[in-house]
C-alpha cells in the first residue's frame, strides 16, 4: 500500500481581518482596545497597503506612513482538537503572534520563516501584530559610519527588512507591512518533512550524484527508506535511517550514470530529474516529494581582474536584467503571472536575472521556474547601501537564521549560480569617503561567506555588488555597476573604452512605455513630462539636480542631433518616440559591444526588468507587463544566434556572428549597401560557427574593391547611408539582421518610406506583414491589446518582415505602423 504524505495533512482555511492602532496603544492580544479597532477584511499572504488598496481606501499616489502604526491581523476558526503546525514564511517586520491567547512568537526579521507546533481547540484564535517600525527604530543606537541618500531613516540598518517602499526617489511609497508570505495551520496527523538538504554534483564526466539528508516526523515504526529518481532513469537507492529525539533522520546518496546536464536555455537544454523520498512505515509506503534537481558544473575565472562564468566547462556570456517583484504593493504574484514574466525573460534571450539587495527573496515557485526555463539566478542576500551593525550579537544571530534558511531553500536549484553579500555597500562607503583601510563590509567579507560555505550550495560567493577593483565601483575589474553610458553621460563608445568585465547592473534609463500605458497612467488631457504624476515616477538619485529623464534627453541630443526641449514643445509625440529610439541605440550598441568576441566583458544585467509602477521607470517592461522599446533592442542583441555590426574606424565595418547553441551553425551572411537613391551593391559569404562559438569578419572585405563603407577615410563625399546584413540558416530561414548607419541616426532623411502593413493568419499564428519601399528608420508597431515579437527595428529599402503578435488584452483603438523618419502613421489592415 502506498500513501502519499500529503494525504496525512489537513491544512485549515483561514479568513483574516485587519485593524490599525497607534504605535504601542494596544499591548497584546488580550489588551484593552483591540476589539475597538476598525476591523476590515484582508488577504493573507499580502500587505496592509494591498488590503487597503483592495478596499479602495488607499492608492499608490497616497502618502500614508505605514511604518508609523501598529497593524493587527486576526482570524478565528473551528477545528478538530489535536496537534497542529503553524508555519509562517514571512512577517514584515517587527511582529508578535498569539495563538489562543498564548504568545508563541516574536519575530524581528522579515525574511525569516517560522514553524511552531500548537494545540488546537474546537474554537481557536490567531492574532498577529506588526509593530510600528518607526517606533522600533526610534531608540538610541550607535551612529553609522556613513549615511546613504537612498533612504530617509539611517536606522533601517538595524532592521532586517526590505528597502522597497522606503527609497523615496526609486520606489512607490508602499513599504510592506504584514503577513507577506504564506501562513498555514496544518494538523499533525501524519508524516511531516521537518528539514531537508539536497546537494547535487557531477563525478567525472557523466555520473550525477545526489546527496540527501532529511528529518521526518510523525512516523510510527519505519522499516526502511529510499531515495528515488522518477522518470526514464527510474533509480532507487536505500538510505540510512536513524532515530533522533522522537523523529527520524534519513541520509545517503544516489548515483545516476550518463546523467544529462542542466544548461542555461541559450546554450542547451535545462534537464532536470524529479526526486522523492520513500519510507516503509510499518508496511505503508509513504512518499515525500523532494522536488526536482539538475546537474551542472559551475566555475568562475577571476584571473587578471576578470569575472567570467563557465557552465559545464563552456564560457557563458551572462545577459539579462535585475528582477523586481511583480506587484510591489502586495509582493504577491499568481503562478500564471510569474510564469508569464519569466517567459518574457527567456523569450528575450536573457539567460540571467539578478535579485538585488534592496528588494526581497522570491518564492519557491520562482526558482522552480528558473530551473525549468534555464534562467541563471544571481541572488543577492538582502543587504544594501547601509552600514549594518555586524558586531551586534542579536543582529548577527538574526542574520545567521535568515541566511541559513534562505540557502537551505536555494540549495537544490541548479539555476542559482551566484550568492552575493549585498548591493552597493562597499561602493556607498567608498563614495562617502570612508577610509579604505577600515572594515566596511564585515558581513559580506566574514560572516556571510562562512554561512554560504556551511550550506554546501553549488554557487559562487561574491562579497558585494560591485566589488573587485582598487575602488569597488570601477568597471575594469571584478563586478561593476556600469553607468558610463547612462547616468554619467559618457559617449556610446565608452562601453568599449571602460573595459567592463562583468556589469551586474548597467544601462539605467527612464524608459518610456507604450502609448497604452501612457494613456492608462495620465488619462485624457494630460501629457507626459509636465504632468505631476509622470514626473513623480521618473527615477532619480535623491539630492541630485537631475533625473533619468534628463539622462535620456542627453542621448536624444547626442544620437539624433536635435534639442529635445524644442521637440517636446513643438511635437510631443515625436519627442516620446525619439526617447524610445535613443534608448534602443544605447542599449543595443552597448550589449552588442560587450557580447562580441574579443570584448573584455563576460556579462551584463540591465537595471531593471520591470517597472515598479506605471510610468517612465527603469524597467524594459512596464508594470502592466507590456514590453518597452528597450526590451526589443535587447531581444535582438541577446538572441542565441545573432549578428551585429560595429564601426571599427579605419578598420572598416565589422560583423560579429555569435552561436550560443550546442550545435554548429552553417549559413550565409548577406550584406547590402544603400545610398540615397537605393541599393548600390551586395555581397554574400558562407558562415560556419562551432557549437558555443563565434567569429568576427570585415564587411568591407566582402567586396572586391575598397569602398570606405563607414566613411572613415573621407575620400570625397559619403556614398553610403545604410549597411544591412542578414544571417540565414542552411535552410534559408532568416536568423538575425543588423543595420548600421555610417552617417549616424541624426542624418537619416525624413521622407515617406511608403510602408504597408496587414495582419494575416499563418501556420504559426497571427503576424503583421510589413513591407517598405524606402528605408524605414525605427519601425514601431502599435496594436492595442497585443504584444509584438519584435518592434522598434529598421527595415532596409525594399525590405519585408513578418512580426508575430500575441493578443493579451481587449483591443481598443486602431492598429498603426510608423517609422521615425516618416511623417505619419499607416493603418494596419486586417
Amino acid at each position: 500500500m502506498t500513501d502519499p504524505a500529503q494525504d496525512y495533512l489537513d491544512t485549515i482555511r483561514l479568513r483574516w481581518e485587519l485593524g490599525r492602532s497607534t504605535a504601542g496603544a494596544v499591548v497584546d492580544a488580550a489588551g484593552s482596545g483591540l476589539d475597538d479597532l476598525d476591523w476590515k477584511p484582508a488577504s493573507v499572504p499580502g500587505t496592509v497597503a494591498g488590503a487597503l488598496r483592495d478596499l479602495g481606501e488607499w492608492d499608490v499616489d497616497d502618502r500614508l506612513d505605514f511604518d508609523s502604526f501598529d497593524w493587527w491581523f486576526r482570524s478565528s476558526f473551528t477545528a478538530p482538537t489535536g496537534r497542529a503546525r503553524l508555519r509562517i514564511d514571512g512577517l514584515a517586520t517587527i511582529a508578535d503572534v498569539w495563538f489562543n491567547g498564548v504568545h508563541v512568537l516574536h519575530s524581528d526579521n522579515m525574511f525569516a520563516a517560522h514553524c511552531i507546533d500548537v494545540d488546537l481547540d474546537s474554537s481557536n484564535d490567531l492574532v498577529i501584530v506588526c509593530r510600528s517600525l518607526k517606533a522600533h527604530l526610534g531608540g538610541r543606537r550607535p551612529r553609522p559610519r556613513w549615511k546613504t541618500r537612498i533612504v530617509d531613516n539611517q536606522q533601517l540598518r538595524w532592521a532586517r527588512t526590505t528597502l522597497l517602499g522606503r527609497m523615496p526617489s526609486w520606489t512607490p511609497p508602499a513599504p510592506p507591512v504584514g503577513i507577506w508570505r504564506a501562513l498555514s495551520i496544518t494538523t499533525l496527523s501524519g508524516v511531516v518533512l521537518d528539514r531537508r538538504s539536497i546537494v547535487t554534483s557531477i563525478d567525472g564526466s557523466d555520473r550525477g550524484v545526489i546527496a540527501c539528508s532529511a528529518a521526518v516526523g510523525g512516523l510510527n515504526a519505519p522499516v526502511s527508506a529510499w531515495l528515488a529518481v522518477a522518470g526514464a532513469t527510474a533509480l532507487r537507492q536505500q538510505l540510512d535511517l536513524i532515530s533522533e529525539d522522537g523523529s527520524w533522520t534519513v541520509s545517503g546518496v544516489i548515483v545516476i550514470d550518463d546523467v544529462e546536464r542542466w544548461w542555461p536555455h541559450t546554450h542547451g537544454r535545462p534537464a532536470r530529474y524529479d526526486v522523492e523520498l520513500q519510507i516503509d512505515d510499518d508496511g505503508t509506503i509513504v512518499v515525500l516529494q523532494l522536488g526536482s534537481v539538475g546537474f551542472r558544473t559551475i566555475s568562475f575565472d577571476r584571473s587578471n581582474n576578470g569575472f567570467s562564468v563557465a557552465v559545464n566547462g563552456i564560457d557563458v556570456f551572462c545577459r539579462g536584467a535585475c528582477w523586481v517583484p511583480l506587484d510591489v504593493v502586495t509582493l504577491q504574484s499568481s503562478p500564471d503571472e510569474l510564469a508569464d514574466s519569466l517567459f518574457q525573460v527567456r523569450d528575450a534571450g536573457m539567460n540571467m536575472v539578478r535579485l538585488t539587495g534592496p528588494t526581497v527573496y522570491e518564492t519557491d515557485e520562482f526558482y522552480e521556474l528558473c530551473d525549468e526555463l534555464g534562467i541563471l539566478v544571481w541572488q543577492d542576500l538582502m543587504f544594501a547601501n547601509l552600514d549594518y551593525p555586524a558586531e551586534d550579537e542579536a543582529f548577527a544571530a538574526s542574520v545567521d537564521a535568515e541566511v541559513s534558511g534562505v540557502l537551505q531553500r536555494l540549495q537544490r536549484h541548479p539555476s542559482v549560480v551566484v550568492i552575493c553579500g549585498g548591493s552597493e555597500i562597499e561602493q556607498q562607503a567608498s563614495m562617502m569617503g570612508v577610509n579604505s583601510d577600515a572594515p566596511i563590509n564585515e558581513l559580506g567579507r566574514n560572516r556571510l561567506p562562512q554561512l554560504v560555505a556551511e550550506s554546501r550550495i553549488s554557487a559562487e560567493y561574491v562579497v558585494c555588488s560591485p566589488s573587485g577593483g582598487a575602488f569597488s565601483f570601477v568597471p575594469n575589474a571584478g563586478v561593476s555597476h556600469y553607468y558610463g553610458v547612462g547616468a554619467y553621460l559618457r559617449p556610446l563608445d565608452d562601453a568599449r573604452r571602460a573595459s567592463v568585465r562583468f556589469a551586474s547592473e548597467c544601462l539605467a534609463f527612464s524608459n518610456i512605455p507604450c502609448s497604452e500605458t501612457v494613456d492608462a497612467l495620465l488619462g485624457d488631457g494630460e501629457r507626459p513630462n509636465h504632468a505631476p504624476r509622470w514626473k513623480a515616477r521618473v527615477p532619480r538619485d535623491k539630492g541630485a539636480g537631475w533625473d533619468f529623464e534628463d539622462v535620456r534627453d542627453h542621448y536624444v541630443r547626442v544620437i539624433f542631433g536635435v534639442d529635445p526641449m524644442d521637440i517636446r514643445y513643438s511635437d510631443p509625440d515625436r519627442y516620446l518616440d525619439l526617447g524610445r529610439a535613443a534608448v534602443c541605440v544605447a542599449m543595443e550598441s552597448s550589449m552588442c559591444e560587450w557580447r562580441r568576441r574579443g570584448s573584455s566583458c563576460s556579462g551584463a544585467l540591465v537595471l531593471q526588468l520591470r517597472d515598479l509602477w506605471r510610468g517612465p521607470g527603469w524597467g524594459v517592461i512596464d508594470s502592466d507587463s507590456r514590453p518597452k522599446s528597450a526590451y526589443y533592442a535587447l531581444r535582438r542583441a541577446f538572441a542565441p544566434v545573432a549578428v551585429s555590426l560595429t564601426d571599427e574606424g579605419l578598420n572598416g565595418v565589422h560583423a560579429h556572428v555569435m552561436n550560443d547553441r550546442p550545435e554548429p551553425f552553417d549559413g550565409l551572411l548577406d550584406a547590402s549597401v544603400y545610398g540615397h537613391d537605393g541599393l548600390i551593391v551586395t555581397a554574400r559569404t558562407e558562415v560556419t560557427l562551432d557549437a558555443h562559438g563565434g567569429n568576427s569578419l570585415s564587411v568591407d572585405s566582402l567586396f572586391p574593391e575598397f569602398r570606405d563603407l563607414n566613411f572613415a577615410y573621407r575620400f570625397g563625399p559619403a556614398r553610403y547611408e545604410v549597411i544591412a546584413v542578414s544571417l540565414t540558416s542552411a535552410s534559408g530561414a532568416t536568423i538575425s539582421e543588423s543595420v548600421h548607419l555610417p552617417l549616424g541616426h541624426g542624418n537619416v532623411r525624413r521622407a515617406d518610406p511608403r510602408m504597408t502593413a496587414s495582419i494575416i493568419e499563418t501556420d504559426k499564428g497571427q503576424v503583421v506583414r510589413i513591407a517598405t519601399q524606402g528605408f524605414a528608420h525605427f519601425v514601431s508597431i502599435d496594436i492595442p491589446g497585443a504584444d509584438c515579437r519584435d518592434n522598434w527595428f529598421h527595415l532596409a529599402p525594399g525590405g519585408q518582415r513578418d512580426v508575430g503578435i500575441v493578443r493579451r488584452r481587449p483591443a481598443r483603438g486602431v492598429a498603426e505602423l510608423s517609422a521615425l523618419n516618416g511623417f505619419g502613421a499607416v493603418v494596419i489592415s486586417s
